[in-house]
């Protein structure tokens, strides 16, 4: 694409709000809903149809191990520095493993209720077949590590590759840009805001090599450097991009137009939900959202509540944010939602909170929310609440209509070890603020997540602090080997092959040395 070689602000502000973030939601044994995978996609059609990577949508269908999904989950982008809202509930309309790519549509909100006039922020599809080498592409979408915000990176086209089964002009396009697992799916866009490839590879092409490795760090603690030591990636690495135009026979088949390089219409947000009551406390619990009364059906089946989520946030109108069974500790509020339908005013209800079996709150009342919709409560304390186990009941009358686990905090156990360390400058042994400290699962290489970037090749990860420091969440499992990935701006990336050795007689605390960063 001649000419720019950046991208202008209005390009980048009508692009956000057509990235969005897919969760894939598993249904729990007690009915709870939580996050069992997340990836990225692109609103490309105003009515709610959505691009993406079939390995997000559904990576079963590529033989990849994974749990399938009860509800695709679609969080939409409203600001570029809060984390993304869960707002739709979206079905696969159409999807090829071959190319890993898949077309979602959206059918409802997340609280159940059926979507019709969507008129939502969306991409206009490019021809990827015009890009040329050092064109600047810009890619959008929500890492799976590395924060909960969007994330926007940029780079140029470095090439392209071909594929056996792909017989019909470009398989790949090759970029320099960075692009984290998570990215998957989400948008590739020209300086003119065009949707030209869908992230969805660490490494372009077969049989490469994407990282430059060699031992830069005393590894086996022997006083010396060589190559008794384990390699670590110094180096970028090229990615690679689904062109758009071997998307666009799956997106004709969803029903999008097969123009393609239509000049985009100007942004529209998302239909607002309506306003609510102001808020209201009721011994504790707070309830930020109430169902609107909706037509009686004409047979009534009784009283329902479904699909309850915990999250550590919700929007103002009590959407929840990050779905989640287990949040960090030194907080004070969890928030639970839930659907509900056939209730009646005036009807006996309750709330009970139990926490690692222990009563901490019991509520009953009159319902006067209406008849259908969805409802947000939340458990609140002055001081932080305590680690452990929360259970939640909902009940209606004497029947229990819903119940539901989430953890907070760290969970203390003695075959767990609690690791802390600090990233620093090489130079000048100074701690580096904001790096990213990732302990890979046992038995996945350093080398295959620098491939692959699959956020379930991770255990745990954490950003350090001001001073470089850092504490992982999660505590790591004695007597394994975790291989070690350190990240931060400025900086070479760091992967060390089993790297964090946890012996069965390790305490429950440890400290590691120093992990030393070189400048690029």
């Amino acid at each position: 694409m001649p000419g720019q070689d950046h991208l202008d602000r209005t390009v980048v502000e009508n692009t956000l709000p057509a990235v969005v973030q897919i969760v894939a939601l598993r249904q729990g044994f007690m009915g709870n809903l939580s996050s069992a995978w997340t990836g990225s996609g692109t609103v490309v059609d105003p009515r709610g149809i959505i691009l993406t990577n079939c390995h997000v949508a559904n990576p079963r269908a590529m033989g990849m191990p994974a749990p399938p999904a009860d509800k695709l989950a679609v969080a939409i982008t409203e600001r570029s520095d809060e984390p993304p809202v869960l707002t739709y509930i979206a079905e696969i309309v159409q999807q090829s493993p071959q190319m890993d790519l898949a077309v979602l549509q959206i059918v409802s909100r997340v609280d159940g209720k059926a979507v019709s006039n969507l008129n939502l922020p969306h991409l206009p599809l490019g021809d990827s077949d015009a890009l040329e080498l050092g064109d600047i592409l810009s890619i959008f979408g929500y890492p799976g590590i590395g924060g909960e915000t969007v994330t926007f990176t940029s780079g140029s086209v470095s090439g392209f590759t071909r594929q056996e089964d792909i017989t019909k002009g470009r398989a790949w396009i090759k970029t320099d840009a960075t692009i984290a697992g998570g990215n998957s799916g989400g948008a590739a866009v020209t300086t003119a805001g065009e949707l030209v490839g869908i992230p969805t590879q660490a490494a372009a092409g077969s049989n490469v090599s994407p990282v430059d490795a060699r031992p830069v760090v005393d590894t086996n603690r022997d006083g010396r450097i060589d190559d008794r030591d384990t390699p670590m990636a110094i180096g970028g690495f090229i990615n690679g991009l689904r062109p758009v135009n071997l998307a666009k026979p799956l997106l004709q088949k969803a029903g999008v137009g097969s123009t393609s390089r239509r000049n985009p219409s100007p942004p529209v947000a998302a239909p607002a939900p309506a306003k609510e009551p102001e808020e209201k406390r009721s011994g504790g619990l707070k309830s930020l959202r109430k169902g609107k009364a909706s037509p009686a059906p004409s047979k009534k089946a009784g009283p329902q509540f479904s699909n309850l989520v915990f999250s550590d946030q919700v929007t103002r109108d009590g959407r929840p944010i990050n779905p989640t069974a287990m949040l960090s500790g030194e907080r004070k509020q969890v928030f639970a939602s839930f659907e509900f339908s056939d209730m009646e005013n005036g009807a006996d209800w309750g709330q009970a909170w139990a926490i690692d079996g222990k009563t901490a709150l019991q509520d009953a009342g009159k319902w006067s929310d209406g008849e259908s919709g969805r409802k947000t409560i939340v458990l609140s304390s002055r001081n932080n609440l305590p680690d452990g186990k929360y259970h939640l009941v909902l009940t209606v009358g004497k029947q229990v209509m819903a119940q539901g686990e989430v953890t907070v905090g760290r969970q203390v156990d003695d075959a767990d070890t609690e690791i802390s360390g600090q990233v620093i400058d090489k130079e000048t042994n100074k701690g580096i603020a904001g790096a990213l400290v990732i302990a890979l699962k046992p038995g996945v290489r350093a080398s295959e997540f620098v491939r692959e970037q699959r956020q379930d090749m991770a255990f745990t990860s954490t950003k350090t602090d001001r001073n470089g420091r850092f504490t992982f969440v999660k505590q790591l499992p004695k007597g394994q080997a975790y291989g070690l990935i350190v990240v931060a701006r400025g900086y070479r990336d760091m992967a060390i092959e089993s790297a964090l050795r946890i012996s069965p007689q390790s305490p429950e605390k440890a400290q590691i040395y120093p992990i030393p960063m070189i400048e690029e």
